[in-house]
This record gives structure tokens, C-alpha cells and sequence, in this order.
């Protein structure tokens, strides 16, 4: 669990990233679009519990409001307190699971596909957006961002030593993702019989960088960046193996 420490550095990122979004609306345009995707890939209401963990500045809200929201370190706008690999709550009732940047920073993605095989009804989903490394966002997320990427990583072994030792609910590997659903695919549907992957969507160009992310403000004027928004939104899906900085992920409990 958290150490007191690490509690008030991770709700003071909270309300940096909350003012951020309120001072950057191609922030907002991104983010509404990609949990409009969650939300047309998320199994019906009646299946059971939709639960958003590592909810963080809770910008969920705004987008699916049915959603409950949950993070290891709660803040007045979550729900309840939660891990994402001890979910709690008795076997198979919960209708789905929404991680929006919180794979790449869990130390063991093991325990937490094993927990939501317990958690999740026939049919119950869990709808991942997360960093993708590609050609084109691999030095951008390796030199430009805080957190580190590590393409050489197991994803599927347990990260809680050397890099992500004494760990902090921010530390991460940037990397997990993309190795998971792709290289790691094959072991991944191994290890997990029960769990299908349905969808794995790669999207958002240069776009999202220069949206200026959560550090800095827009790097482009807003007309110029709506421009450039519009003409990869009518880019051929293959191109974003290429040029994408956002992985969408969309798996069924079976």
C-alpha cells in the first residue's frame, strides 16, 4: 500500500492534472473521444458493475457517468479505495473493469488479469487505453516523458523489483502494453484461456502530443491543432502501427 508519503504526492498529481484539463481544451477533445470508445466497448449496464480502477483525476465522469470510480490512493471524487489486483467482491460479479493508464504502472499485470478472471461474469469485459509504442511515439515517450519505456520487459513477470522497487503508485514502464498485446499475445491468450481478446485498436497520432499533455499547454494554436486532429481522424487504421501513441484494448471474460 502506499506510504503517507506517497499519498499526498499522488493526490497533489491529481489536482495538477485536474487544473491542467480545465486550462486545455485538445486535452478534453482526446479524452472524450477515446472513453467514448470505452464506452461503446463496454458490455450492457445489466451485466453487472461497471468499475473504472486507477480512476486518478476522475475525468471519467464526464464521459460515463455510471462508472464507478476507484484508485489505490482515493480522492473526493472517487467512490471507494481499491487495487487493481485485489479487486474484492465475490466471483463473477462484476460487468466490466476500465484501466485508462493504469496497466503500464501496475508491478504485476499477472495478478490483475488473474483477479478480474475471478471478478468478471461470462461475458464481463475489461477495456484498456493505454500508451502505444510506435515508430513514431517511441522517442517521445522514451525521451520526452517522465516515465520510462522498457521494451525488453516480460510483461507478464512481476515488475516490483529493481526498476519498480520500494513502488509508487506513478511508477510504470510505458512499454507493458505494447509488448503485452503484441509480442506477448500468444503467451498472454496462453496464461489466460478464459480471457478473449476482442479488439486491440492502435489510434491517436501527433496529435496528442502536441495537445501538450498534462505538463505543458497545447504546443499548436487551436485552430491549427483541430486541422491537424481532423486529418488523422481520416487516416486508414493500418498507419497508426506506425504513428500511434495510444493503444486500445478490448477483452471478454469467456
Amino acid at each position: 500500500m502506499p506510504t503517507s508519503e506517497q499519498r499526498e504526492r499522488t493526490l497533489e498529481r491529481f489536482r495538477r492534472h485536474r487544473e491542467a484539463w480545465d486550462q486545455n481544451p485538445a486535452l478534453r477533445t482526446l479524452y472524450a473521444e477515446w472513453y467514448g470508445r470505452i464506452g461503446a466497448a463496454l458490455p450492457p449496464p445489466e451485466l453487472g458493475p461497471r468499475i473504472e480502477l486507477g480512476s486518478g483525476p476522475g475525468f471519467a465522469r464526464a464521459f460515463i457517468p455510471e462508472l464507478e470510480l476507484t484508485d489505490v490512493v482515493a480522492a473526493p471524487w472517487h467512490d471507494r479505495e481499491l487495487s487493481a489486483d485485489a479487486i474484492g467482491g465475490a466471483d463473477g460479479s462484476i460487468g466490466a473493469l476500465v484501466l485508462f493508464d493504469v496497466l503500464h504502472h501496475l508491478s504485476s499485470p499477472r495478478r490483475f488479469f488473474d483477479e478480474a478472471v475471478r471478478v468478471l461474469r461470462p461475458s464481463g469485459r475489461i477495456v484498456l487505453c493505454e500508451p502505444l509504442i510506435s515508430p513514431l511515439s517511441y522517442p517521445v515517450y522514451k525521451f520526452l516523458h517522465e516515465e520510462p519505456v522498457d521494451l525488453s520487459v516480460d510483461p507478464l513477470a512481476d515488475q516490483s523489483h529493481g526498476m519498480l522497487a520500494e513502488k509508487d503508485p506513478f511508477d510504470s514502464n510505458q512499454a507493458i502494453p505494447t509488448v503485452l498485446f503484441g509480442r506477448g499475445r500468444a503467451a498472454f491468450e496462453r496464461a489466460f484461456p478464459s480471457l478473449k481478446i476482442i479488439s486491440v485498436e492502435r489510434l491517436a497520432g501527433l496529435s496528442y502530443p502536441a495537445s501538450g499533455g498534462f505538463s505543458r499547454g497545447a504546443l499548436l494554436p487551436g485552430v491549427i491543432w483541430h486541422v491537424l486532429h481532423r486529418i488523422e481522424k481520416r487516416l486508414p487504421p493500418p498507419i497508426f502501427r506506425l504513428i500511434g501513441f495510444r493503444l486500445l484494448t478490448v477483452i471478454q471474460r469467456t
